[in-house]
């Protein structure tokens, strides 16, 4: 190809004269995006001519010693004042729109591609890199029907992988999803060992509600990516669409061990523990959300009533306090927290009236060792040693809170604890007491 037809540049502008022109080729190689070749390639202009060297070959130069150089701004100018002055050198226009693409700037890329489509309409790199212009500038349709076009009219050819996954990309961006998944498959089958391609394509059959495709392309993968937890979970959330309640908890383990924070796995393992009446492994997997997500009212409900379902009243008392912080008017959390004080306060009555309230200070330390509430039970405790006329007891125990009330005032501010057990609290005599209270 002349150098006329290569770069649109007329022979009567050309500074050397016609009969020389063999003599003064100037040699560009393609470069840029739609080639997968470098933007600016890493040489100067070749130009026969050396004793009078064109302006054109010493400014479209320097633009690319300025970008070799990371001066992509700098080199930026030089490419404009060239074109200015020499708007018909293709190559050079190419250059300057790759390195606009490069920083983003999609609006005067396009314009540039816009020039070089004129004079090539037919070129794939032209049509490419206009494509992914209007996959980020819009309008959305047209990036779809640019790499559809250029797909379709060269499946096997050196851009075809790139029209491919932008043609994907766009559809993404149109909504089109269903025409994405079989185009993701076709990829896969010409990429095969991009793990990351294996998870979006699963990860859209699955949304797409297909579990079993996504389970066939996901499965594959696990041998090679057992750790990874983007792919455990995929497996997980796939096993639990196609209604594999062992298979996904075994994988939601997986991921748990991967991630321990995570709220979906401990949220499906609550639910799955609580189906198989596994109440401690259900309470293990709240307590996790709850660390993540501490002032949520519906777990920390959920893990009061799992307490007490396990005989731990004092946690159980604990934690419908954070959530009557949290949901004041919620009567019904009121009465069940009075009942858990009437129990374990009743438990204290025999222990008390044996002692004639002089055993009060180690029964306080007791039921701190179980609630952060003691006090909300002491207050009750003496509720009731006045309903059972038992002045002694009454006046230990309100010489005990009014001593105790300021050193237990900052109690009622600390977050209750989302974890842990409750020591020795089953060998306190109040707490047999209480539970043998609540089988009668």
């Amino acid at each position: 190809m002349s150098v006329c037809c290569r770069f649109h540049i007329p022979v009567s502008v050309l500074t050397v004269p016609v009969l020389v022109l063999a003599a003064s080729t100037v040699i560009a190689t393609e470069s840029g995006l739609g080639t997968g070749g470098t933007v600016v390639p890493d040489h100067d202009i070749h130009y026969t001519g050396e004793n009078n060297l064109p302006q054109w070959k010493i400014d479209w130069d320097r633009a690319r010693e300025l970008y070799r150089q990371g001066k992509a701004g700098q080199a930026l100018v030089q490419y404009e004042l060239l074109l200015q002055k020499k708007g018909n050198i293709d190559e050079a226009r190419w250059e300057y729109a790759s390195i606009l693409i490069q920083h983003g700037r999609w609006r005067q890329a396009g314009q540039q591609l816009d020039i070089l489509r004129a004079h090539d309409p037919d070129s794939h790199r032209y049509m490419l890199a206009r494509a992914e212009v209007f996959l980020h500038t819009g309008p959305i349709d047209q990036a779809v029907k640019e790499y559809g076009e250029l797909y379709e009219s060269s499946p096997e050819g050196p851009d075809a992988l790139k029209a491919l996954r932008g043609l994907i990309d766009a559809l993404g961006k149109q909504g089109n999803r269903e025409a994405q998944l079989p185009l993701l498959e076709l990829l896969l089958l010409r990429s095969p060992n991009d793990f990351s391609l294996v998870k979006r394509t699963g990860a859209l059959a699955l949304d797409l509600g297909k579990p079993v495709k996504a389970e066939d392309l996901l499965i594959k993968a696990l041998d090679k990516h057992a750790d990874d937890a983007e792919l455990v979970k995929l497996l997980a959330r796939t096993e639990s669409a196609l209604k594999k309640n062992e298979q996904a908890a075994q994988y939601w383990q997986q991921l748990v061990a991967l991630k321990p924070d995570d709220i979906q796995a401990n949220s499906w393992l609550t639910k799955y523990y609580l189906h198989k009446g596994n109440i401690g492994m259900a309470l293990v997997h709240v307590e996790r959300q709850l660390k993540v997500d501490p002032i949520n009212a519906d777990l920390i409900l959920q893990a009061a009533h799992l307490h007490q379902r396990m005989g731990r009243p004092g946690k159980a008392l604990d934690y419908l306090s954070l959530y009557l912080d949290l949901v004041p008017a919620d009567i019904r959390v009121r009465q069940e927290r009075e009942q858990i004080r009437a129990g374990l306060s009743a438990g204290l009555i025999a222990l008390i009236t044996e002692k004639g309230g002089k055993n009060i200070n180690r029964l306080w330390r007791d039921v701190g060792k179980m609630t952060r509430d003691r006090q909300g039970v002491f207050q009750h405790l003496a509720d009731q040693l006045k309903a059972d006329g038992k002045q002694r007891e009454l006046a230990a125990v309100l010489r005990l809170l009014q001593g105790q009330r300021p050193l237990d005032r900052h109690m009622d501010r600390e977050p209750v604890p989302l974890s842990g057990q409750e020591g020795d609290v089953d060998e306190l005599p109040i707490k047999s007491q209480y539970k043998k209270r609540k089988g009668d």
